[in-house]
């Protein structure tokens, strides 16, 4: 076998995405939430307030639904390593890094989350970029209900989603 081809076989057996099992996703998930998108992470780095709680997972998989963003072990079981709510995320940017690479950033209140994507999937990664957009609208919408609110990304405090400015601590929320 040529070393072009072993090498294309580990770099297949790396990047593939392996199979979840159904039942204990829909157990997860429940009836009324369902997967949009499911795409395989280079690295995702959680970054929370206090520092000794930061991790990166290497080589996960990151499945958005209707309702949430899941980072999953890339194993057959479903194994969640992040969960985080659509409607709690308080800023979320696409872009790409110094390698060539593909990055998701969602901030929360209390955390913040790196997630990086190989260039392979690039194709993937724009339709996570147009899905999340429109879940995220979605969310919004959802949350809101009676009274549009939303939370200020520097302290925490639930405002007015008409509010350009947090009412607690000052500082510009919308850019």
């Amino acid at each position: 076998m040529s070393e072009t081809g072993i090498l294309k076989k580990l770099s297949d057996f790396f990047l593939a995405p392996p199979k979840i099992d159904s039942d204990e996703l829909r157990e997860l998930l429940g009836e009324d939430d369902s997967v949009l998108l499911t795409v395989q992470a280079l690295s995702c780095t959680y970054k929370p307030r206090a520092w000794v709680d930061r991790n990166t997972f290497f080589r996960s998989i990151l499945m958005l639904t209707k309702k949430r963003v899941l980072i999953l072990k890339n194993s057959s079981k479903v194994n969640v390593l992040r969960d985080i709510e659509l409607d709690t995320i308080t800023h979320h940017k696409f872009g790409s890094t110094r390698s060539k690479g593909l990055k998701l950033e969602i901030k929360t209140v209390d955390a913040e989350d790196s997630i990086m994507f190989h260039q392979q999937y690039r194709k993937e990664y724009e339709e996570l970029s147009g899905k999340f957009e429109e879940a995220m609208a979605q969310a919004l919408e959802l949350s809101a209900g009676g009274g549009e609110t939303l939370f200020c990304m520097h302290c925490g405090v639930k405002i007015p989603a008409a509010s350009v400015f947090c009412s607690s601590c000052g500082k510009k929320v919308r850019v």
